[in-house]
């Protein structure tokens, strides 16, 4: 038995897949003062569901996979640990200077962000490696030491080391490891060249102090986690979800938490690929996770997942840059429990203020007092008070109507236009995101189909889609808890690195084919090592190049003969095709500049469909209830149960689709069937080109 866990800001997300690889989904309110407690609840719901003992269910589980929030929200919130940064003398402003780059060039009116790590704790150390490994000043452990003694006095939690050139001898960085671990031997420590091993030097150094600040709480959360499972009876196997769209042991990721930053919405996108793949029309889509706090956005692109190496905590140059490549995902504070408010110039606005688990939307009723986006929805009668998580959670549609009051008299609407316009504001937030991130990606969104996902994503995805001029919206029967489905196939990944700046044409191909067969030898010794119950295992190998004088580099797949020998023909012909892909134009004349050398392993787990067993249910009569529509009023429309939907019948809005997790609006002019694949296929009438009505958007 295997369990998939998302802990979103809202609700905690699980799948449970059984030995007989059948799935069931749930969902509970996250505790944020102890996500852990939450997760509990849940297993515990999920063993009422089988009718076992919670000990005992927990000893039946072989697997826990978990994606958490909890190493973004430490820096955002700043709880991460007290972090002294060690770098190569006359070079303790990396953290400080980033790589130069402006969000607006000329503004200089803008203050510069601080470092990540404070100059007050960068301590600078004497020692010299050269770009060709070669050491020209020996590291001076005497001034070392007197270094760790101040960092003693200064109550240290955590310590990053970032010397200069340590990707091609790390001999220095590995002498101030053992150092440290002889004198502060409680202190946990991240060296650049174990972390990220790039050439690049503030990425390295950002993403070796990122690591450093979080290994205290990471691993402290996620050792009490591991202890409260195994004391209730689990003696399974704990993995992790991490940024880049795998899942990684506990162990490993303890060493490593910087790879838990967007934990859970890296797999939205793995699930979302998943489906597309089962989609004999598109080859493009938008995979959306709209959850209770926030809303996530990922693209699949010609059956791929693209990714970014520009990853940042915060804004672009203002933020903290991770250094690593990851899934290519944006969020924005528009979520179910997302706070509507009128800012001093009347206009209206929602989020990015969320009501999160605790107190939640007004209509939780546990003291909520401000509207949020599913308050306007149970106003509107899009969702059903009685059942909202299958009847687990009761809303209470008075209060939503008396807190929404204070909106509509600002504006001078009725209570129902006023929770309409909170949809239609939310609803532009997130097409002005979108289409930021198809047109960057070179996808025009209204020729994409869209993944909808999260519990509320019913709410308004028909207005969205028109939005952007989709013509299509698929809704798995998993869309509900769609990043803890991708978890339930996400494979057991690693990445290696190795640093050889080489131009092509003077490449040693015989130097080249050792680093590769090294790479090789690395993926394997993971896969022997780290990988249980693994049904089948692939290495793609791939280069960091680029143009002889140009300062970005581009990652390029590369294919191996049987004998791991490569061929320069090939690699420049793989080199100038991404290139042509990316910016549309090549240059055949300019040499070829190799920098890193890299390799994935790729170890699937699990033979799931992400298909949950559905229990049809014949019923000729239909429920009727009142839904307030734009231009029309009240008016009473049919609900759809989920399991009362025959197979590949259209049926015509407007109705409302239900099932215990999410609520779909379908308005007259469109039309829905569910495919063999259990998934809600959506199609839109045209109404021509899509206008973003920009002035009713807030920007931020």
């Amino acid at each position: 038995m295997r369990i998939s866990i998302d802990t979103g800001g809202t609700f905690t997300d699980l799948v449970c897949e059984d030995k007989k690889n059948i799935l069931k989904i749930f969902k509970v309110p996250t505790t944020p003062e102890n996500p852990s407690i939450g997760i509990l609840n849940g297993l515990k719901q999920i063993a009422t569901s089988y009718k076992k003992n919670f000990t005992d269910f927990l000893s039946d589980i072989d697997t826990i996979i978990h994606g958490t929030t909890h190493a973004i929200n430490a820096i955002v919130t700043n709880k991460i640990a007290k972090t002294a940064f060690l770098c190569t003398k006359g070079h303790p402003d990396t953290l400080l200077f980033r790589e130069g780059g402006r969000i607006e060039i000329f503004n200089f009116t803008v203050e510069y962000p601080d470092p990540y790590v404070p100059r007050s704790l960068t301590f600078e150390v004497p020692e010299r490696t050269n770009y060709d490994g070669s050491i020209s000043e020996n590291l001076d452990i005497n001034h070392l030491k007197k270094i760790i003694l101040k960092l003693k006095k200064l109550k240290i939690e955590s310590v990053a080391v970032c010397l200069l050139w340590s990707t091609i001898n790390p001999y220095h960085e590995k002498q101030i490891g053992e150092v440290i671990k002889n004198e502060l031997p409680n202190i946990p420590f991240s060296l650049s060249h174990e972390v990220n091993p790039t050439l690049r030097e503030y990425r390295r150094a950002s993403s070796t102090c990122i690591n450093a600040s979080l290994k205290p709480i990471m691993s402290k959360y996620l050792k009490k986690l591991k202890e409260l499972l195994f004391l209730n009876g689990f003696n399974g196997e704990l993995l992790m979800i991490t940024s880049q769209g795998g899942i990684k042991d506990i162990n490993s990721i303890m060493e490593f938490p910087i790879h838990l930053i967007n934990s859970g919405p890296s797999m939205a996108p793995v699930a979302g690929k998943f489906y597309l793949k089962k989609s004999k029309y598109f080859k493009q889509g938008i995979v959306t996770d709209l959850g209770g706090t926030t809303f996530d956005i990922s693209l699949i692109k010609n059956n791929k997942i693209p990714r970014t190496r520009e990853t940042w905590i915060g804004e672009k140059y203002r933020g903290h840059m991770t250094g690593f490549s990851s899934i290519d995902i944006r969020s924005i504070g528009a979520g179910g429990g997302s706070i509507a408010w009128i800012d001093k110039g009347g206009m209206l606005h929602v989020g990015p203020e969320s009501a999160g688990a605790n107190p939640g939307p007004v209509c939780y009723d546990k003291g909520g007092e401000k509207t949020t986006v599913t308050d306007a929805a149970l106003i509107l009668g899009i969702l059903n008070s009685d059942f909202f998580l299958g009847g687990n959670i009761k809303l209470n549609k008075n209060l939503a109507l008396k807190s929404i009051k204070n909106i509509s008299k600002k504006l001078g609407m009725n209570e129902y236009d006023t929770a309409l316009s909170i949809l239609d504001v939310v609803t532009q937030n997130m097409a002005q995101e979108i289409k930021s991130l198809t047109i960057h990606q070179g996808i025009n969104p209204s020729e994409a189909i869209i993944i909808a996902g999260g519990g509320a994503s019913g709410i308004n995805i028909l207005n969205l889609a028109k939005n952007l001029g989709c013509k299509s919206i698929l809704i798995p029967d998993m869309g509900p808890v769609i990043s803890a489905s991708g978890a339930v196939i996400a494979e057991l990944t690693d990445e290696f690195s190795i640093t050889y700046p080489s131009k092509l044409n003077n490449l040693d191909l015989k130097l080249a084919n050792k680093i590769l067969k090294e790479l090789f030898n690395k993926c394997n010794k993971f896969a022997k090592t780290n990988v249980k119950n693994s049904i089948s295992h692939k290495i793609d190998f791939f280069i960091e190049a680029k143009l002889t004088d140009q300062v970005w580099e581009i990652e390029v797949p590369i294919t191996l003969n049987k004998k791991f020998s490569i061929n320069k023909e090939l690699i420049k012909k793989e080199f100038n095709k991404k290139y042509l892909s990316l910016f549309e134009v090549v240059d055949i004349d300019s040499e070829i500049e190799i920098i890193q050398w890299n390799a994935k392993i790729s170890c699937k787990t699990s033979r799931t469909n992400l298909l949950m067993e559905r229990e049809f249910i014949k019923k000729s009569k239909f429920n009727y209830r009142n839904v307030y529509i734009k231009n029309e009023g009240f008016k009473k429309i049919k609900i759809l149960n989920f399991n009362q939907l025959i197979y590949d019948k259209i049926y015509k809005g407007p109705n409302v689709i239900e099932t215990p997790f999410t609520s779909i609006f379908i308005d007259k002019s469109s039309k829905i069937k569910l495919n063999k694949n259990n998934s809600l296929e959506i199609k839109i009438k045209s109404n021509g080109k899509a206008k973003l009505n920009e002035g009713a958007t807030s920007f931020w």
